[in-house]
């Protein structure tokens, strides 16, 4: 599709700061969202439209329509929607991440959370607001004729309420984590489930990481819309919404490219001095609760504890990357996930497991090339990049323990070690199964892995949704053409 982009998300792919010296300057936004997106606009370009997280973000949207973010092979435009920091921590903090992830994720204690009151219901009337400005920016950036792919569960209602401000759009909607099952989705008030399916409806095309969270998303439509799916595809009055599957994969020449830099050698040396010639189990999160790490710590105690031999030839490295401390449940998790380390430190020495908080790309890059073991075991994962990276960097013949729950799991599955990631014993024993494996398999494994890591690059991802959107642009020319003259034919 060669009509102009607007990639729509709440993070965008550069943040601004200013220096203890006072000069203003951009850094890398964080997450798998933005690694993802940029990937996939580095050969293409468009337009980004984001949320000014920052104050220095909020700065330059009040100066600016428009500022250029170099993403390596390509500059694209970003426009700032400037939303005040208390509406946006209730938009975010309090409604996107307390109450949208923990449900898509299954988070909540059903005996005791989650309690919905007046407090939850400021935080989405943000939501809805933020989601509103969000649709006015794109309305107004969007050519005539475009595309909008909005991201992800932040921006659920904006797909409609842009369908009705610009119906000549072609419209995406990407949700890149698990979607909750009917019954769990139930748990929240009517008017927000209702209002969240409605908004998605508003897309052309909706996409997700594996045929398992499409499938949930049609069941609760069918359960809460009492709409109807037939081939995945969603009719509602004279138009349709197809649910597709779109796993997004990695780019190995890229990650190879960074991984060569200075930076990643450097670190890479250091890494290769402290380990020595001991055995590396590797992790690489966000502190973040669904990523299931005090398990992952507990199941390599368990190792620990039933062959002694090990104790000394094998450390466990946790690469970790603080996440939305300013919820109090993830602060909470960060010091549970410390206490845990220190405690199994205390009884196994202090370098059986090293946890490092910190947000060091270089460094799980050079990290990934040195693992005998790889542990992946988050409860639920909507994708996990961790998991494709990781095998597409390592060189050492290195092990996937992977939780049956990551979406990263359906393509993943044959060359790894597949685990039940609440079953602390099975994760010990597929750790220690990973150690002790004969080389010629662990070799095998590791090339067969290399090979299904890549998966569908961001490029071709892009370009997959890209082709679909084009398939309903044809049928949208179509009504959006009868739309226009009836329009004409009123005001005449």
């Amino acid at each position: 599709m060669d009509s102009p982009v607007v990639v729509v998300s709440n993070r965008g792919p550069i943040t601004f700061e200013v220096t203890p010296s006072g000069e203003r300057r951009h850094r890398r936004g964080v997450g798998g969202l933005v690694t993802a997106l940029s990937g996939a606009l580095r050969s293409r370009g468009g337009v980004w439209i984001a949320a000014a997280i920052s104050e220095e973000d909020r700065r330059v949207a009040a100066e600016s329509g428009t500022v250029d973010a170099d993403l390596g092979d390509a500059r694209v435009a970003v426009r700032f929607v400037s939303v005040e920091e208390d509406i946006y921590h209730a938009y975010y903090d309090e409604f996107s991440n307390r109450v949208l992830w923990f449900v898509h994720h299954y988070l909540w204690d059903p005996p005791r959370t989650p309690t919905f009151a007046d407090a939850q219901a400021d935080a989405w009337d943000a939501y809805a607001d933020v989601n509103r400005r969000f649709a006015e920016a794109t309305a107004q950036t969007a050519a005539e004729g475009g595309v909008a792919l909005v991201q992800d569960y932040h921006l659920a209602l904006v797909p409609q309420l842009l369908r009705k401000m610009r119906p000549d759009l072609a419209i995406g909607h990407f949700w890149h984590i698990p979607f909750a099952q009917s019954d769990y989705l139930g748990l929240l008030p009517d008017p927000w489930s209702h209002a969240m399916l409605d908004g998605m409806l508003g897309a052309d095309i909706l996409g997700f990481q594996t045929d398992r969270w499409a499938q949930n998303f049609l069941a609760c439509v069918r359960s809460v819309s009492g709409l109807r799916a037939r081939d995945r595809t969603i009719t509602i009055g004279d138009r349709r919404t197809k649910a597709n599957v779109y796993p997004i994969g990695v780019d190995p020449d890229h990650l190879t490219e960074i991984a060569a830099g200075p930076a990643v050698k450097r670190t890479r040396a250091e890494l290769k001095r402290w380990l020595g010639d001991r055995k590396l189990v590797l992790r690489v999160d966000r502190t973040e609760l669904s990523k299931n790490i005090p398990r992952g710590l507990k199941a390599f105690e368990l190792v620990l504890e039933r062959r002694p031999e090990l104790r000394g030839n094998v450390v466990h490295l946790a690469l970790l990357q603080p996440s939305r401390r300013s919820v109090p449940e993830y602060r909470e998790y960060i010091e549970h996930c410390t206490r845990e380390a220190e405690r199994i430190n205390a009884r196994f020495g202090p370098e059986a497991i090293r946890l490092e908080i910190s947000d060091d790309f270089p460094r799980s890059l050079a990290a990934y090339s040195l693992y005998d073991v790889l542990v992946v075991n988050p409860v639920f994962d909507g994708m996990n990049l961790v998991a494709r990276e990781g095998p597409c960097l390592n060189r050492r013949g290195g092990v996937l323990v992977l939780s049956r729950n990551a979406g990263a799991a359906v393509e993943l599955a044959p060359a790894a070690l597949v685990v039940n990631p609440v079953d602390v014993d099975e994760t010990a024993s597929a750790i220690l199964d990973a150690l002790e494996m004969p080389d010629a398999e662990r070799q095998e494994r590791a090339r067969r892995l290399r090979r299904l890591a890549r998966g569908r690059p961001p490029a071709r991802w892009l370009d997959a949704q890209l082709r679909d959107l084009a398939r309903a642009r044809r049928l949208l020319a179509g009504r959006f053409g009868e739309a226009l003259e009836e329009r004409d034919e009123g005001a005449g």
